[in-house]
């Protein structure tokens, strides 16, 4: 059996991950990739796809360019998993004008729908705050009413302590590593990530910083901007492989700065090996509180680094053996911030 033809069979049978479509198809010329996309889209394969983008981005876009594929990603959107961006990261630089816009739509579609599961079940809290007497009132405190009783020795709605909900206030800053994502892994994450953190912050003040071999400031502190427009930023963000984490931390650090609440915080996504910018512990000072979120990686010494920073900035490590992990995690230490 040639090569081709092997090929298609596995993409016909369809249990492999992306590497074995991609190591499959290495050398392969376009139009072969591109006839291999088109079987692996009739057959609603997508480890074949994303396997058959890693050897050849262009010929897959050519190839999912085209009702049937974008019918494919539309579905695939609707049921909440991370096909549509993880392939919108891979093709992103080869997809044509027309393409691209709908490529964008439905990898946004899909991050939504996903995020917007994890924050469900990940909503805040609320405090009680002592106010004047009312009838609409949400409770009322019996101990601070009856001491006010027993000074006056009588009773009236002045002296009644009613009770009042208010949602917890809080500000933070994601800062997320993206570094070394050459299939857009670690930016659909960041994509999800971003999205949980604007749901559970929406009327609060937050900002993004990503960042790879520089910072990107994706969100200002102050600046009100539709979740919508935030995703897109994300999946317009520059990729790189260098890690510099130094940078991202003196960035975030001002935002952070900026922000008037006294309950401040931020969460640093990374695997903690950095290769440009220095010893990031140097810029702890800045944080009143630093979450450090720890990605999976082979250097044991990031991880390493990881729990000192979360240790010196008085804040908690929370591991993840995936990235399809960090989300949830990332709502864990959201919802347990206080």
């Amino acid at each position: 059996m040639d090569k081709k033809k092997l090929l298609e069979a596995e993409i016909v049978r369809g249990r492999r991950s992306p590497k074995i479509y991609a190591q499959l198809s290495k050398g392969m010329d376009f139009m072969t990739v591109k006839e291999s996309a088109e079987k692996a889209i009739e057959v609603e394969n997508m480890p074949a796809i994303q396997g058959l983008a890693i050897s050849n981005p262009a010929a897959v876009a050519d190839a999912m360019s085209s009702a049937q594929g974008f019918q494919l990603l539309g579905r695939r959107a609707a049921s909440g998993d991370n096909s549509a961006p993880n392939l919108f990261f891979m093709l992103r630089g080869t997809l044509g004008e027309k393409a691209k816009p709908i490529f964008k739509r439905l990898a946004r579609r899909s991050i939504l729908k996903v995020s917007e599961g994890i924050i469900g079940r990940g909503l805040r809290g609320n405090v009680w705050i002592q106010t004047e007497y009312s009838p609409d009132a949400d409770d009322f405190d019996e101990e601070a009413t009856l001491e006010n009783f027993m000074e006056t020795g009588y009773l009236t709605y002045e002296n009644i302590v009613a009770l009042e909900k208010k949602e917890k206030t809080k500000s933070g800053v994601l800062i997320f590593d993206t570094s070394g994502s050459l299939y857009g892994e670690r930016f659909t994450t960041a994509a999800l990530a971003v999205a949980v953190m604007a749901y559970h912050l929406a009327h609060d003040e937050y900002a993004i910083v990503l960042f790879n071999t520089k910072p990107y400031l994706i969100k200002r502190s102050n600046e009100k901007i539709p979740i919508n427009q935030l995703i897109d930023r994300i999946l317009e963000a520059e990729s790189a492989g260098y890690t510099n984490i130094t940078e991202a931390l003196i960035m975030a650090g001002v935002e952070l700065k900026k922000m008037k609440n006294r309950n401040k915080f931020a969460i640093l996504v990374t695997d903690g090996v950095f290769n440009r910018g220095g010893d990031p512990r140097k810029q702890l000072y800045r944080f009143p509180k630093l979450h450090v979120l720890g990605l999976p990686s082979k250097y044991d010494w990031g991880q390493r680094l990881c729990k000192d920073m979360a240790r010196k900035g008085k804040g908690r490590f929370a591991p993840v053996s995936s990235h399809e992990d960090v989300p949830r995690a990332l709502m864990n230490l959201l919802r347990d911030t206080r």
